[in-house]
């Protein structure tokens, strides 16, 4: 009889592949950490390996962050925070995480094109918000920025005068410096890819309304509000997935004409807060671009990283946990084992970030555990309903097997050692109280020669221990008695030869 699905096995039984295959895979080298784009452990062309290469190089310590942001809470030794490429949704508790890591003065980097980071910057908006009017803008040559809010627009930030191979990748060379800002020191230019742009929230006096716009008006000339920008023969691209096939032209509702901002910093390390730098190209930061010796993406890397780094920690924490995998090798994040590290951490750190719910975090645990864990069950009545509905197949055949489907051998056994000891009672009425010394005794006077007597006793012996509960019965005894004493009863049943 087939058995029954057990939701609750195969839930655990799911729990226990999820909680081992990080284990095994690290262990076997099946899995790779390749597999996911901007990660500092991807060598590939899409991965930050030569970033973290070249950061360590100059004193920096990377520890990646790979569960949630949450994991902040309980740092210390402030750093600077590095998003680079996220594309997982940020939930709430880690924009509150996020916040407190700021406020407590730690810097962060968030560069990102098409991704998550519009769910952090909305909480980026309302920490600076007070803080506006105490930002340095003497950097940009103008006395103060009417700023509200940023957000990365989303377009695809295109550049038909500066580009390399395509206008998809715009060649950065407007860059602003001074005091309070990153260092242009030793850069030039800067090569992109597929970047996008940023947006502000400006606010007009005039009409005392605010709005999005891609660039501030100083004096009706437009300027670029950051520290990077593309050339005045730029334009927003609306439609991202032609222009990303090659499929692209200016069109008459789309912004163009100005420079457009890819870097904004928020200094705010002199108001006791961290520094904050939105960049909408986490590209700039992969190691195709950054191994072109004919742009200076590592060195101006180097820059903003010592620009953030107000504390002096010399401590990177890279964001591995919101990564997603890369375009062609997908299937293989199945083997990733930091994917299933991420994926149970997240849920811990989860429960485990408030100080008043991290106590109970054990308890839950346990009634999950105490309420999904398998139970032992007793075996369902035999119903002679059901062996009469198979009238080929006897009462003793339907219990034997009955018996067997629940692993119940010792009664199985107990079965067929009291069949056997009737047969022996009809045939030479020795008595159903009869022992495995006394069944030895009448087949040895009855059937000499016919068996193996040591090795026999031996067996009947085990019979009466298993049937008694002495031992626990395996299913290799079970099958080996059970042979034994079908022969017996089939050599008492056989008519003696004359």
């Amino acid at each position: 009889m087939a058995r029954k699905f057990d939701r609750n096995v195969f839930m655990l039984s799911i729990l226990f592949i999820i909680f081992c295959l990080p284990i095994f895979l690290s262990v076997t080298r099946i899995g790779s950490e390749d597999t996911r784009q901007f990660s500092i452990y991807n060598t590939n062309w899409d991965g930050t390996s030569i970033l973290k290469e070249n950061l360590e190089s100059e004193g920096y310590e990377f520890q990646p962050v790979v569960s949630t942001l949450n994991s902040l809470t309980r740092i210390d030794n402030l750093g600077v925070l590095a998003l680079v490429g996220p594309t997982i949704f940020f939930d709430p508790t880690e924009t509150v995480a996020l916040a407190y890591f700021i406020m407590r003065g730690g810097s962060v980097l968030i560069a990102d094109d098409f991704g998550s980071a519009n769910d952090i910057l909305g909480l980026v908006n309302t920490i600076i918000a007070p803080f506006v009017d105490s930002i340095d803008t003497s950097g940009f040559g103008v006395a103060g920025i009417p700023l509200q809010g940023l957000k990365v627009n989303k377009s695809l930030l295109m550049d038909y005068e500066s580009y390399h191979l395509s206008p998809v990748m715009p060649v950065i060379k407007y860059f602003i410096s001074g005091d309070g800002l990153p260092s242009t020191s030793g850069v030039t230019q800067v090569v992109t890819s597929y970047p996008s742009a940023i947006s502000f929230l400006a606010y007009d006096e005039a009409t005392d309304t605010t709005h999005w716009v891609p660039a501030f008006s100083i004096g009706g000339v437009p300027i670029p509000s950051g520290i990077a920008a593309s050339t005045s023969h730029s334009w927003l691209e609306k439609d991202v997935d032609k222009a990303r096939n090659g499929d692209f032209i200016m069109d008459d509702d789309e912004w163009s004409g100005i420079p457009f901002s890819v870097m904004v910093p928020i200094p705010l390390g002199a108001v006791g807060l961290g520094n904050i730098l939105i960049c909408t190209d986490p590209s700039i930061f992969i190691n195709e671009l950054m191994s072109m010796s004919q742009y200076y993406n590592a060195q101006y890397a180097s820059n903003l990283f010592d620009w953030l780094d107000i504390n002096g920690s010399r401590t990177i924490f890279y964001d591995e946990g919101h990564l997603a995998p890369s375009k062609g090798r997908a299937f293989l994040s199945i083997f990733d084992p930091f994917s299933y590290v991420s994926m149970y951490l997240r849920y811990i750190n989860s429960f485990t970030m408030f100080p008043l719910l991290a106590p109970f975090f054990p308890i839950i645990a346990l009634i999950f555990l105490k309420r999904n864990y398998p139970k032992s069950r007793g075996m369902s009545p035999l119903l002679m309903t059901k062996i009469k509905q198979k009238k080929s197949r006897s009462f003793f055949a339907a219990k034997m097997a009955w018996y067997v489907n629940y692993e119940q051998y010792d009664k199985a056994l107990n079965v067929l050692y009291k069949r056997l000891k009737r047969r022996l009672d009809r045939k030479f009425d020795c008595g159903l109280n009869i022992d495995s010394n006394q069944i030895m005794e009448l087949l040895e006077n009855q059937y000499s020669g016919k068996f193996n007597y040591d090795h026999l006793l031996k067996n009947l012996k085990s019979v009466e221990q298993f049937t008694e509960k002495k031992k626990k019965v395996t299913e290799e005894d079970f099958l080996a008695l059970v042979l034994e004493l079908k022969n017996i009863e089939d050599i008492i049943t056989k008519p003696k030869s004359r």
